[in-house]
Formats: structure tokens, sequence, C-alpha cells
């Protein structure tokens, strides 16, 4: 999610809403968790693999969103000293967006300019030099999502030369395979893809920890489609923006899918949220501020059950599959008012550590920001609600 959002998700929203409704009923009367995914992927019985040890490392986390992802010329700047700051407020881990793809050559090699290793290794060294764990990742190959067929070559030429330039690093240093695979970048195409990755990942890093997330966004619905091949240092990872209508309220980079501001969480509301009729929203926009107004909190959109029991969800099926799981991105837009945002990331913290997810907020110091540049200090409460005692 966040900024540079693929417009297919525009279609895809009202869907994913009453499909988010379905699920969370289902699963809250299933007692027992009911295993979807294909044969092909077969349950790790052991759970003391090389993947759960390196999950203890990855367990509160922060994106240092729009800086390496954003291309050429873009993105926020993050100095030396903000890793210490990472380290000294209780974060264990960071991960690195990078969109590699902005810096490669022609085909066939798609050879990597050293700027981008440059750049990378800046923000892998300051972490690993303050005892932070760090993943870096492949974000936003648009390519891949709208033809990944074509796009395979440089997907496999680009880990091979990462691969290859981070071989004697750490085992601290995770990779991730690809942000957010959406479009025609299904969960069912890329997991062959996945697999041959892998294998060439493999070629150098032997026993590298590696991340992958499901189509549909890193969605959580999307982990029953999910095969992965038998490796035992694999962590699934998964995205989570519900309430969306809160999270990204006022985003620009949604094409007016979220438009409304002045939500807050939890509702509902002490006065009633009237939207500008001028906005023309659709019928599921209307049905879920009517829903948001006038709804107790316990059964509110803009509240915990808008994300307690899809957790509930990767809980399970990471379980059951012996595959560790971790919380990848979740956030709101500083557009939210303060205190909500503060209340949403404590609330949605909480339920990612009673499931026993580590977890990645997304971000840093951007639209999203946990770290005020200006005043060198975490924006007001946000400290407490990912670290506050008693919380």
């Amino acid at each position: 999610m966040k900024s540079h959002i693929h417009p297919i998700w525009l279609t895809l929203l009202a869907t994913l809403l009453t499909a988010s409704l379905s699920f969370a009923q289902s699963a809250a009367n299933d007692e027992a968790f009911t295993p979807e995914n294909p044969p092909a992927m077969q349950p790790i019985t052991n759970h003391d693999t090389p993947a759960y040890r390196a999950a203890k490392l990855f367990l509160h986390g922060v994106n240092l969103g729009d800086y390496l992802e954003a291309g050429k010329g873009r993105g926020v700047r993050v100095a030396a000293n903000e890793f210490t700051e990472m380290k000294r407020a209780g974060f264990d881990h960071v991960r690195v967006p990078v969109g590699w793809q902005h810096y490669a050559g022609p085909a066939p090699d798609f050879t990597l300019a050293p700027e981008i290793f440059a750049r990378v290794d800046f923000a892998v060294t300051n972490a690993l030099n303050n005892k932070l764990a760090v993943m870096i990742n492949i974000h936003h190959f648009d390519a891949l999502d709208h033809d990944p067929a074509a796009a395979t070559p440089e997907f496999l030429a680009l880990w091979r030369q990462i691969a290859a330039h981070y071989q004697t690093f750490p085992p601290q240093l995770a990779f991730e395979l690809d942000n957010e695979p959406h479009d025609h970048a299904t969960t069912a195409l890329m997991n062959p893809l996945y697999a041959r990755v892998i294998a060439e990942i493999r070629k150098t890093n032997p026993h590298r920890t590696l991340f992958v997330e499901p189509g549909g966004w890193g969605s959580i619905a999307q982990l029953k489609n999910l095969v992965l091949p038998p490796d035992d240092n694999l962590i699934v990872s998964v995205h989570c923006y519900d309430p969306f209508l809160f999270t990204h309220q006022g985003a620009t980079w949604t094409d007016g899918a979220t438009p409304v501001t002045g939500i807050i969480f939890p509702g509902p509301p002490s006065q009633p949220l009237v939207p500008d009729p001028g906005l023309n929203l659709k019928p599921w926009t209307l049905d879920w501020i009517k829903k948001y107004n006038t709804l107790p909190r316990d059964e509110n959109p803009s509240s915990p059950l808008a994300f307690t029991t899809k957790l509930n969800y990767v809980r399970a099926w990471s379980d059951y599959y012996g595959r560790p799981a971790h919380l990848g991105e979740f956030g709101a837009y500083i557009k939210a008012d303060e205190q909500s945002r503060v209340n949403f990331y404590k609330a949605l913290r909480r339920a990612a550590e009673a499931d026993h997810l580590g977890w990645c907020i997304w971000d840093w110091n951007a639209n999203f920001r946990y770290w005020d540049q200006r005043k060198n200090a975490p924006m007001p409460g946000m400290h407490d609600a990912l670290f506050g005692r008693g919380n």
C-alpha cells in the first residue's frame, strides 16, 4: 500500500472489503484451523528450524519507507545516527525497501549500478552496526506485476547480483523476494517463480533467511494459495492496512478511493461523520461510513475487529504449515488525527503480539512517520503505543 499504489487496487477495494467481512465471519465460526493450500504445500512438522530461529531477530521492526524504493533523486533522507535512535527506541530490525530495477542496465545482464549498492550498503551496515537485523527487498517492481513472464529474466538477474554482493554478510541480513505482488503476479503464478529465485539465491547464500509474500498485495487472504519449496529457512510475510478507509484517509495516491478525512480509531465517533456530498462516494464507502457512525465499538468497522481475526488466521496458518509468519507492514497515514494513530498502532501491535507475530511498522520518517526529524524525537504517543510498559 502506501504511496505509489497501483491503480488496480481501486477496482479491487470494494471486493476486498466485502471479502474481509466474510473472511472474518468464517474464521470466527471455525473453532479449528482448516488447511486450504494446494497439496504441494507440505507442512514442516519440526518448528525448530533455521527460519523459526531467525524469526526471533525480526520481532519489532520499522520500514525505511519512501527512502530507496522511490527511484533516482527521490525519497526521504535517513542519517546514520537515526539507526542508533531506532535501536534505542526498542526496534530490533529494519526493513529496507529498494527499487533495484531503477538502477539496472539493459538486457540480458541487467547490470546494477554501483550507486545503488552503495546506498543500500549504507543502510545495511548502519543497521548491523547498531545490532539491528535488517531485511532488504525488491520493491515496486511494476514490470513484474504487469507482465511476470516478460520480467522474469530481470527478476532473476537482480537477485543473482544482490545475492552475490551480500553473500559474505552476517546472518542478521535477510532477503525479501518481492514486495506486494499483485495484478498479473498472482500467488499461483509467483509460486514457481519464487522457487526459481530461491534456487538462484541458494547458489551463493545457502543459509540466508528469505522472506516471501503471497499475492494480492501481500494479502492474508492469499495465504491459502501459497506453495513454497521444502526450504526450512523461509519466513512468510503479510501486510495489513485494515481498516483501509481509516489508515489511508486523505491519501492522494489512491486516486480518490479514500477522500474522507476525520475518521477516528476506534469508532464510533461522538458525532456522526457526514461526508461532503460532492465527493460522490461509492455505495460501499457510504455503507462503511454508516456502520462506522452507528455500530458500537466491538462491532465497529474502524476498530480492532478489522484485523484481529485476520491475524488469528495468520497464526493458525503458520502453526499448521510450520512456516513462521511476519507482519511486514502496517501503519496509518498522518492525515489521521494524532490520538487515533496512536490508538491504531497500539491496537494492531498488541493483536500481532497476541498471535506471536513479529511486526514492522510503515514507516520511520515519511508519510506514516514514527520519527519526527525536525524535533529529533518520536511523534507524540508513538513510542508508548509500540513499546510502552503494560501496553
